[in-house]
């Protein structure tokens, strides 16, 4: 889905005006700005999980952005509106409350909340079969990279985010951080949600890592977490970016290089072109 179509799908499912509406934010789900203190999430071709996770935000303690209003199905997409917030953790050094907010997600019961499970590799097949950037072999080693290191992806079961990088934490105050963006919400081992950031950080990052505070944060609600399990689920996120990456790419030649140069350095370890 284009950003226009999203714009012109919110129009019709919420009665804005598409001369005052805006893409804030285009990824597997599409941001629309409605202008009146409210954005829509447009989630394409939503399935039956996608239903489940915006019906589960309610049981969720307010830790994720909940929906101003049930979801509206329209040609096969959900439109979610919820309360415009400035998401972002730029400028702060120290992300120690976001990594004991996160904490507090994942105490939420599981069994009082109906999601579906964390499938790395359902995930990175979907990217992937949105274009044919990589080749058969490479494809391969992607998702095998990935059925090999998720075992290793340990420890207590929870309610996970998912994709809890800087730019999806909003600070609706000091004391309390909220995740938004919730398409990936699930259930899986707590520690996959610390790899998100951790990636960001160290990979992305235009200084001095903060993941550190985020970490102790975390460890001061839920306790030590098992450091093989971490160093797994990190690597786990860092195959899935390239994946992301890869059904991005479409005709767009200096990505798809890029695709295929932050493969080899995954797989093999390095920073490389994850620098670039």
């Amino acid at each position: 889905m284009t950003g226009d179509e999203a714009v012109a799908l919110a129009c019709r499912a919420f009665g804005a005006d598409p001369a005052e509406t805006a893409v804030l934010r285009a990824a597997d789900a599409i941001t629309v700005d409605l202008a009146d203190g409210r954005v829509a999430r447009v989630v394409p071709d939503a399935d039956a999980d996608a239903e489940r996770v915006i019906a589960a935000l309610p049981l969720l303690d307010g830790r994720v952005l909940e929906p101003l209003a049930p979801p509206r199905r329209v040609d096969g997409a959900l439109a979610i509106a919820y309360p415009r917030v400035t998401p972002g953790l730029e400028g702060r050094d120290n992300l120690a409350m976001g990594g004991a907010c996160l904490a507090g997600l994942h105490r939420i019961d599981v069994d009082a909340v109906d999601l579906p499970a964390f499938d790395p590799a359902r995930i990175a097949t979907r990217w992937l079969d949105r274009g044919d950037v990589l080749l058969a072999h490479e494809r391969d080693a992607l998702l095998d990279a990935i059925a090999a290191a998720w075992p290793a992806v340990v420890g207590p079961r929870a309610v996970i985010h998912g994709d809890a990088h800087p730019a999806n934490w909003w600070v609706a105050r000091e004391d309390w951080w909220v995740l938004i963006d919730p398409e990936f919400l699930s259930l899986g081992p707590a520690v996959y949600d610390l790899a998100p950031l951790e990636v960001v950080e160290r990979r992305l990052g235009l200084g001095p890592s903060r993941f550190p505070s985020f970490l102790a944060g975390y460890e001061s609600v839920a306790g030590p977490v098992d450091p093989a399990a971490l160093a797994a689920a990190i690597r786990v996120r860092e195959l899935l970016a390239v994946a992301w990456l890869a059904g991005r790419a479409g005709d767009d030649s200096e990505l798809a290089v890029r695709t295929r140069q932050r493969l080899d350095d995954a797989l093999a370890g390095r920073d490389g072109s994850w620098l670039a």
